[in-house]
């Protein structure tokens, strides 16, 4: 399932960007672990299979993180509990069981394990994490029970699209570039003061430690500049599956209440800036408004039509 998840998520077309830098990013981490063997002039077949190793190393990491192991660290690491069914819970319930089995009717594919968790917190907030969580805030059970099932339906869309799919592979193989920049430059560093050792005059040793430290900034900068691309990317891949999420919610028949609740997150009618929306995981809310009831009224146009 995961696997399957994870390869549709990588060639969906609002993805694209996504795509483009995770493959990227796997080429680099092949590099990495094939580095070795072309420094030392191996054979083709040895140093191509230590990259593919790399690779795979990589790629396992990604699916234990897709995996309900990885999203119970998630979990803790939110320090979110899972809502306990009673009678002082039976209301948030009866929302969660009605708009999961919505979902399930537009996709099969949802996972019928997927469980409702709660963060203590009066920020107003939902999240989906991986394909089995789903997880409200305090804060927006506030909200009218239709403000709050448009809410859920836009998360179960999340857990549809598998949207967490690709960051997290990402976030992986980030970790190793970081884990190679940090053992790079520990190298540099270490070689360039045994090198001024070896000299007796101070400007000599001066520069031997200038040296190593201009190459370690100008890695940690090549390292900053791909991370603050790849996140320039993935906010893109964001946005666009916030759409669909919205769109995925309107399918399930609850546009009306994400609309509502939308409305009531941000009322005022400003459009976010080009620049602000690069660093936004979200479109502004008027586009994404705009769009839902685009949605809305397209879903009523066929009944209108029978009627």
């Amino acid at each position: 399932m995961y696997i399957g998840s994870f390869l549709k998520a990588l060639f969906t077309p609002r993805k694209i960007w996504c795509s483009i830098y995770f493959l990227l990013n796997l080429v680099i981490v092949f590099f990495i672990f094939a580095a070795p063997g072309l420094m030392a002039e191996a054979e083709v077949g040895h140093w191509v299979g230590m990259g593919f190793i790399g690779v795979a190393v990589s790629m396992f990491f990604t699916f234990v993180s897709l995996s309900p192991l990885g999203e119970a660290y998630v979990r803790f690491k939110e320090r979110v509990k899972q809502l306990p069914r009673n009678e002082q819970t039976a209301w948030i319930y009866e929302m969660f069981d009605e708009v999961h089995a919505a979902a399930r009717e537009v996709n099969a594919k949802i996972s019928e394990k997927v469980k409702l968790y709660y963060k203590e917190t009066e920020e107003i907030n939902a999240y989906a994490v991986g394909h089995r969580t789903v997880i409200v805030t305090h804060g927006i059970l506030r909200f009218s029970p239709e403000q709050i099932k448009g809410v859920l339906a836009h998360e179960f869309g999340h857990i549809s699209g598998g949207d967490s799919d690709l960051d997290l592979g990402i976030n992986v193989s980030n970790t190793i570039l970081m884990l190679f920049t940090v053992a790079v430059s520990a190298v540099v560093s270490l070689f360039a003061w045994i090198l001024s050792m070896a000299f007796e005059s101070l400007s000599a040793k001066a520069a031997c430690v200038a040296v190593g430290g201009v190459i370690i900034s100008a890695l940690s900068i090549v390292y900053y500049l791909w991370i603050k691309i790849g996140k320039l990317m993935i906010n893109a891949a964001s946005r666009n599956d916030e759409y669909a999420a919205d769109a995925f919610s309107v399918n399930c028949g609850y546009g009306e209440g994400l609309y509502s609740a939308l409305s009531v997150l941000d009322p005022s009618k400003m459009r976010s800036s080009f620049f602000s929306l690069l660093s936004s995981t979200h479109p502004d809310t008027v586009s994404r408004l705009e769009k839902i009831r685009e949605r809305i009224n397209a879903a009523a146009a066929p009944d209108k039509e029978a009627a």
